[in-house]
Parts: structure tokens; C-alpha cells; sequence
């Protein structure tokens, strides 16, 4: 299902008619047959079900204008497509001034309104996951605005909210890329904890003859706040004993830090071996969270393929549409083992190639070659034949002095031997230049002859 309109209408006829329509188009609909019954789906249980309303503005009672106006001074961004009659277009700016998205006049085909559902709500993913990714580089990050740009963490929402209530430890699993981070950082952000400091520890850094003291130095830069151990599974037994024995495992309080730990393996296997202790396993995972990988959410991938899409389009000036169904196709087929920063390393290789108003399989692969992002990397920093390559072939830049000496090199060759003239082309001294080839070479002494040239 590609989301849930809420139709709203007093027309019976109409409202089947239309329901009809998208229903085939593969939304979901609830229908209201008045303004009221509008607000009221708004503002009951069926609220975070909807994705967009199509209002009928003309309604006894409470209009669409009334309704659009309620939605806008509650702080609503729900997009809103009008429904207008040939004869109400002249009620279209009004609307659209209130915080309407788009107008369809009744009676509306099935062609015109699937184009303008498709682009409010491709609109309305994009910008989520602007403010999604704005959030995320900022300190204000909470569960809500990170839901808001991944269906995946949207799914995790209800369980981080339940979990963020109390004051018990929380584990977050999941492989690497899947956003472990941001989710403790959202979930600090959507608690009583939220001015209070978050301080992050990664595990697999610490070294054995330290770790104790980094860690009570962490727990004191906390303190009220969270604190976060990421790779806690690379604690090693000392620093568990200590970690066990603080009072952030103990009786939960306000007054504790808050621990959010999270590990890339499944850390009962490491409790099973010996290697992490049982109880501290188990005061853990009173409220473990686990973050699936991309390609076990294979619904999940055309809406971040088209979000990440959009965006990265927009910061590089190109006009982009969205994604073919073959584009998409060839995503989901892929493993993605890196995640999300492989599947937003592919998407930035593609906007980049970008030839027309949609990506297409092409952009991602090239004469049907499995994706590989490191290879297509490489393509993208190789040079042509004829010009100065700043990548070797291994991806890596190449040290400023293999690139001097390389135009040095090209500079002679093409004043015709003679470095004179080279130097006099680069703009830089005789003695500038017959010293840096010195220094690149110091067993082959370049002639007089070649030296003077004719650069005079």
C-alpha cells in the first residue's frame, strides 16, 4: 500500500466514485461525509494512519476552508490536495494560501489524480527527510523526526517510545549502517533527559589499561543525561565488572545517567561463550531493540531510494523526478551489507550520472555489471586519458609531489624538450624548476643544453 488518504466529501457519489479510484491506484482510504467527522479522524486513533486529505471545500457546516484552517493553527503539515468544482476554481488561491498542496476539479480522472497524489507525497518525503537529516546533524534529534525519514525506525518508534518512559538500560542490536547511533541519539532526545548531556563511548576503542578510568570519566560527563557505549560487546571483563557494579545498572532513577548500549553481533552469543558476563547481558536486555538491515526491508527501499534521491538531486542542482520501477527493481535485489551509507553511496553515484528526469537501471550499473560502490568509486575518480590523473588506481589520491613531477613532466614534453620553455609556461623560475627535478632525481643531471633551452 503506497499510503492512506482520508477522503472527505458529502457527496455519496463522489466519495465512491473516488474511493474507487485510488483504492486501484493502492491506497488505503477512510472516508468522512463532513467536516466534522474530518476532525475527528484527525484527532483520534486513526491520526497517524493518514498520509494526506483529500477535502472537499465546498460542505454544510464545517467546510473545507474550516478545516484546512484547523488543521494549519494545530500545527498540522499534512498535505492537503482540494477538491473543487468548475465553478469553485475561483476558491483555489485561498486554499492554497491556507496550506493546500495541490487542487483537482471534480470530476477528476484517475490519470490526473494519481500524478498529483504521486508528487505531494514524494514532496512530503523529501521534505521529511530534509528535517529528518537536518535533525540528525543537530542535537534536537528524536524519535519523531527520525521515524519521519525511515519506514524502518518509523516500525522501532512505538517500542523506543516504551522504552524511553523508564529508566532501565537499553540494548540496540543491529549490523553496522543501520543507524544504531541515531536511534540512541533519538531516543535521548524524545526523553525527560533531552537538556542533559549525551556522551557516546565506542567500546572497540578502549584499550585494557584505560578503559575503567574512560569509562567513569564518560558515566561523569553524563551524569543526568545518557550515556551511550556503542560495540559494548568489545568491553573487556574488568571494565564489565565496573560498568555492572555502577549505579547506572542499579535501581533506576531520574537522578542515574541513562545507558544505551548497542552491539553489531548478537551479544547472547557472547554471553553463551564467556566472553560477556551473563548479568550484565541481562540487565541489558530488560528492553533490547533490534535495527534490521536493509535487505531484510525490501518495502522499505523505494521510499528511502526516492527520499535519498531527491535530496541529494536538490544539493547538487539537478532536476530529478524519481526512480523507474526497473531502478528500484535493481535495488532490491542488491545485499547492501554496508546499509545505509552503501545504499546512499550508490544513490550519490547515480544522481551524479544522472542524464535525464529519472534514474534509471543504467545509472546504477553499467552493461549490467553487478553494483559494486568502491568499483564505481574508482570509475568516478578516473581521469581521461589525455588529462592529469589525482586518483591511482587503487581509488586513492596521489601524493602532491607525483602529481608536481607529473606536470613537470607534460609541461617539457610539450615545449618540446625544452625546460626553459617549461618553466617560462608554468610560470615559475629556471632555478625553481631545475631544483625540483633535482630533488625528484638526483642521479640523472639534466645537460646544460636542456637546461638553458631556449626560454630566453
Amino acid at each position: 500500500m503506497l499510503g492512506t488518504l482520508l477522503l472527505v466529501d458529502d457527496d455519496p457519489v463522489h466519495c465512491v466514485l473516488l474511493e474507487r479510484i485510488v483504492t486501484r491506484l493502492g491506497y488505503g482510504v477512510i472516508v468522512a461525509q463532513s467536516g466534522e467527522q474530518a476532525m475527528a479522524h484527525l484527532s483520534g486513533p486513526d491520526a497517524h494512519r493518514i498520509d494526506l486529505v483529500l477535502l472537499d471545500l465546498v460542505m454544510p457546516d464545517l467546510d473545507g476552508h474550516a478545516v484546512l484552517h484547523r488543521l494549519r493553527s494545530a500545527g498540522s503539515r499534512l498535505p492537503v490536495i482540494v477538491l473543487v468544482t468548475p465553478a469553485g476554481v475561483d476558491g483555489v488561491m485561498a486554499a492554497i494560501s491556507a496550506g493546500a498542496s495541490d487542487f483537482v476539479v471534480k470530476p477528476v480522472g484517475a490519470e490526473r489524480l494519481q500524478v498529483s497524489l504521486m508528487n505531494v507525497l514524494r514532496f512530503k518525503a523529501l521534505a521529511a527527510g530534509v528535517e529528518s537529516d537536518h535533525h540528525t546533524l543537530s542535537d534536537d534529534l528524536t524519535l519523531e523526526t527520525l521515524a519521519a525519514g525511515d519506514p524502518g525506525i518509523a516500525r522501532l518508534a512505538q517500542m523506543a517510545r516504551k522504552a524511553v518512559k523508564g529508566d532501565l538500560p537499553v540494548l540496540i542490536e543491529g549490523e553496522s549502517g543501520t543507524g544504531k547511533a541515531m536511534l540512541a541519539r533519538a531516543m535521548h532526545g524524545s526523553s525527560t533527559r533531552a537538556k542533559k548531556p549525551f556522551v557516546a563511548l565506542d567500546c572497540a576503542l578502549l584499550r585494557a589499561s584505560d578503559a575503567v578510568a574512560r569509562l567513569e570519566a564518560a558515566m561523569l560527563r553524563a551524569k543526568g543525561g545518557t550515556l551511550y557505549l556503542s560495540s559494548i560487546q568489545h568491553l573487556d571483563k574488568t571494565t564489565q565488572h565496573a560498568l555492572l557494579v555502577s549505579a547506572m545498572i542499579g535501581a533506576p532513577s531520574s537522578k542515574t545517567t541513562r545507558l544505551i548500549a548497542s552491539c553489531r553481533t548478537s551479544l547472547i552469543d557472547a554471553a553463551r561463550s564467556g566472553a560477556f558476563q551473563e548479568e550484565l547481558f541481562y540487565r541489558l536486555t530488560v528492553t533490547p531493540l533490534r535495527i534490521a538491515p536493509l535487505r531484510e526491508r525490501p518495502f522499505d527501499l523505494p521510499i528511502l531510494a526516492e527520499r535519498t534521491a531527491l535530496r541529494l538531486a536538490s544539493e547538487n542542482g539537478k532536476d530529478l523526478r524519481g526512480l523507474t520501477e526497473q531502478a528500484v527493481s535493481f535495488l532490491a535485489k542488491q545485499e547492501w551489507r554496508g546499509n545505509h551509507p552503501e545504499f546512499e553511496a550508490a544513490i550519490r553515484l547515480a544522481v551524479r550520472r544522472l542524464s535525464s528526469a529519472w534514474l534509471t537501471e543504467s545509472d546504477f550499473a553499467d552493461d549490467g555489471a553487478p553494483f559494486d560502490p568502491m568499483m564505481a568509486r574508482k570509475r568516478d575518480h578516473a581521469e581521461p586519458a589525455d588529462s592529469l590523473a589525482l586518483f591511482d588506481a587503487a581509488g586513492s589520491l596521489r601524493p602532491l609531489a607525483e602529481i608536481e613531477a607529473d606536470i613537470i613532466a607534460r609541461a617539457t614534453k610539450h615545449c618540446g624538450g625544452s625546460l626553459g620553455k617549461a618553466a617560462k609556461a608554468l610560470g615559475v623560475g629556471r632555478s625553481t624548476l631545475y631544483r625540483k627535478i633535482q630533488e625528484r632525481n638526483d642521479d640523472s643531471p639534466i645537460s646544460l643544453g636542456l637546461w638553458m633551452g631556449d626560454a630566453a
